[in-house]
């Protein structure tokens, strides 16, 4: 009797774990794996024993046996931390596989290293998949967004679980995608978090704003978040905020006990270099990024320059209307969204891996930390005009002037917002007339004789050169 099973879980961390119970649950059999045999040796046998009555479900502590337990082609899933571990573990596995095994990578690797490791398991006659997931541990085990690159082949051997196993829009079709080769899955993936860090730190100012300035209770601006979520914004991050600003420890809020400082794995920093290197304009979610950055400094210089200004209360008289903050944090989004795909859209060209924008924004309709409906909105409107004419259609003058009234309150009172404040620089720059990148021209040509153009008259000219000598 043939006991070999359809695809294989390496790494039974949280995700790992969900993932192989949402697999089981669409009715494909599962083998498990576990790296750490010592000091994590029962983690195996613990998921054994708690999903022993499922028939499909085996596991084991020795790699070899993982290996052979699967049908061919066999199909391992990786589920462990981006870095040197996924080198370790395919350098491991490399000499165990045949030719026509899959290998896909769950974790957050960087689209460069997908591209290296792909490449060097096509030597052996491996077929190599970068898939990033969104959704946590719950859409692991419940359905998530899958951001596929890699080998079409392996694409189309494991396709079918992966598409069972995903998050399903409002019409049943899964927000799961093949997006290009080599490391175009990994790349979704990152800007998809960096557009993630910029989503967290508006809806984080705009909580500042009516925490602190507005002197609201959590309470008060969790009825507001969950009415905006109702509304016409419909994003996980807004729907969950409004949650979690009403738990409680001790019957005190649990987000005024907590430390303000904001961790990161380093996928935000990772859009942000990528972004410099490819010349692509990404201010919003930079400065997401470096709100983490800023939130790290040592507590006792936050404490001794904070006493160097006094937080007034926002006059009620000035205090704007609550749909103001929304339309800031709307901006907001908007400018991360169309900053990320603007970037997508930079490396696929280079790459020659034509990624199509409509597939990447289905593959977030539900399922990931990013889902709103302003993707939906963007999903139609891209069909019918480029990129930088949708951002100006859809930020339209009415929400830039109430992102004004916020950024000019938030400068008065002394809150920062540093993602508001770029979106709105952002969108002020895109509909700027004329920018004075002129005189900086003229700068450097003064110190470094790097020329210029003169309008109407094409060309590079070195005038100052050219006088000085």
């Amino acid at each position: 009797m043939n006991n070999k099973k359809d695809v294989g879980i390496l790494g039974l961390g949280v995700m790992g774990r969900g993932l192989a119970i949402n697999i089981l649950r669409e009715g494909f059999s599962v083998s498990v794996y576990n790296r750490y045999e010592d000091s994590e040796k029962d983690v195996v046998s613990s998921f054994l024993k708690k999903h022993q009555k499922k028939e499909k479900l085996s596991g084991t502590t020795d790699i070899s046996l993982f290996v052979l337990s699967l049908s061919k082609p066999r199909k391992i899933i990786l589920m462990v931390k981006s870095g040197a571990v996924v080198d370790d573990i395919i350098s491991t596995l490399t000499p165990l596989l045949d030719k026509g095994d899959i290998v896909i990578d769950f974790g957050n690797s960087h689209y460069l290293d997908t591209i290296r490791r792909g490449k060097n398991l096509k030597k052996y006659g491996l077929h190599y998949l970068g898939c990033g997931i969104s959704g946590g541990w719950r859409g692991a085990k419940f359905g998530a967004s899958i951001m596929a690159g890699g080998s079409e082949i392996g694409w189309n051997s494991i396709s079918d679980i992966l598409y069972k196993i995903s998050a399903k829009n409002p019409n049943g079709k899964a927000c799961c995608n093949f997006l290009g080769f080599e490391g175009s899955g990994h790349l979704i993936k990152m800007v998809h978090n960096g557009i993630e860090y910029a989503m967290m730190q508006s809806i984080a100012e705009v909580y500042d704003f009516m925490h602190r300035g507005m002197r609201l209770s959590n309470d008060d601006i969790s009825s507001i978040f969950s009415d905006w979520d109702s509304e016409n914004i419909n994003s996980y991050l807004i729907n969950i905020t409004s949650k979690i600003l009403t738990f409680r420890k001790e019957n005190i809020s649990l987000v005024d006990l907590i430390v303000d400082k904001s961790m990161q794995k380093g996928t935000g920093k990772d859009f942000s270099i990528c972004a410099l290197q490819y010349g692509v304009a990404t201010p919003t979610i930079t400065e997401a990024v470096n709100a983490r950055f800023l939130s790290n400094i040592d507590r006792s210089k936050h404490i001794k320059y904070s006493s160097r200004k006094n937080l007034k209360n926002i006059d009620h008289k000035e205090s704007i209307i609550v749909s103001s903050l929304k339309d800031s944090i709307y901006c907001s989004y908007m400018s991360a969204i169309i900053q990320g795909i603007a970037l997508i859209e930079k490396v696929s060209s280079d790459y020659l891996w034509n990624i199509d924008i409509q597939k990447v924004l289905s593959t977030w309709e539900e399922g990931c930390v990013i889902k709103s409906s302003i993707l939906n909105n963007l999903k139609n409107d891209l069909n019918h005009g480029n990129l930088f004419d949708v951002f100006l259609k859809n930020v339209h003058e009415s929400k830039i002037h109430n992102l004004r009234s916020v950024i000019l309150l938030s400068s008065k009172y002394g809150i920062p917002m540093p993602v508001g404040s770029s979106a709105l620089s952002y969108y002020l720059s895109l509909s700027s007339v004329k920018l004075p990148s002129n005189l900086i021209q003229l700068q450097r040509e003064y110190f470094g004789s790097h020329g210029f153009e003169i309008l109407n008259d094409p060309g590079i000219i070195n005038h100052l050169y050219n006088e000085n000598t």
